[in-house]
């Protein structure tokens, strides 16, 4: 699942095509990403509207095309990529597995659900082959996208990212601290890539009770899940299968991962073993000597 740092790599990608851009049509191609409007009334309401400012909340894009408010979360396998029909489709290398096409720029195909067509034959294309993602577009006077916008907590990479809220809600919780961190109000984007590697820096376990971790040590994992997260957003995000920004292009801090997918490894610090667990659903990797 695309997290924080590969979100924001996909909103930056956008920021030279859409602002300023007026859509000439959207089509949705397939209607189950939709969950609100209805079809009919997408299609009605974003022709003719102007892009004016893309911004980011934890995995949540928000795209402002006033009156209107469009809200993408990308799910497990959504892309977003702008099409240019001056540069040629590379359609040719695909996923061994998915068979979801890894291009610099493709058509509209079967994985497409939502095409937003410009007036030059630029598009903005969303493909999605697990079917997970999700769009939502609310007129900006709708109390309903308060509602939407209050489900994203504190995204640690903005200056609300305070050490005292943080603490509280980890210490008073009796849940693993990777269950914490991988909470959306707690920390919003961070998902099970960079609550590994934040733990890993932080020199804890992931199964360690909130409430039994001291301050000292709780400040190290403050410290440690914006600085996972910009490295990641350093190298362009993380893609082990379908994550690309919106020129198509792969992240590479898959490279840079210090335990994430590296189980059965030796840890880079000591040389043991890496370690494979389940907490709250999600496989984590740890060293059994560097996190305590």
């Amino acid at each position: 699942m695309p997290e924080l740092p590969e979100v924001e790599s996909v909103r930056r990608s956008l920021l030279p095509y859409l602002p300023g851009r007026v859509i000439e049509e959207a089509v949705v191609h397939h209607p189950k990403v939709l969950v609100f409007p209805s079809p009919a009334e997408f299609v009605e309401s974003l022709q003719g509207a102007r892009f004016e400012r893309l911004e980011r909340r934890g995995k949540l894009l928000i795209f402002q095309l006033p009156p209107w408010v469009l809200l993408v979360h990308l799910g497990m396998t959504g892309q977003i990529t702008f099409r240019d029909p001056g540069r040629a489709d590379t359609p040719f290398e695909r996923h061994a597995h998915t068979g979801l096409q890894r291009t610099l720029q493709h058509p509209v195909d079967q994985h497409t659900h939502i095409s937003l067509n410009f007036a030059d034959g630029c598009a903005l294309l969303y493909r999605d082959i697990r079917k997970f993602g999700k769009w939502r577009l609310i007129h900006r006077d709708n109390p309903r996208l308060q509602v939407e916008l209050s489900r994203v907590g504190t995204d640690p990479l903005t200056e609300d990212w305070k050490f005292e809220p943080f603490y509280k809600a980890v210490t008073r919780s009796d849940r693993p601290i990777k269950a914490i961190i991988l909470d959306q109000q707690v920390s919003a984007g961070v998902g099970n890539i960079y609550a590994d590697e934040a733990l890993f820096v932080a020199g804890i376990r992931p199964e360690v009770r909130g409430k039994n971790l001291s301050k000292a040590r709780l400040k190290k994992l403050f410290a440690a899940i914006p600085e996972v997260l910009e490295k990641g957003l350093q190298y362009g995000g993380t893609s082990f299968s379908d994550y690309v920004d919106a020129d198509g292009k792969k992240g590479s801090n898959q490279e840079k991962l210090l335990v994430y997918g590296r189980y059965g490894q030796p840890c880079y610090k000591c040389q043991q073993t890496l370690l494979r667990t389940t907490v709250a659903q999600r496989t984590s990797t740890w060293c059994k000597v560097c996190q305590k």
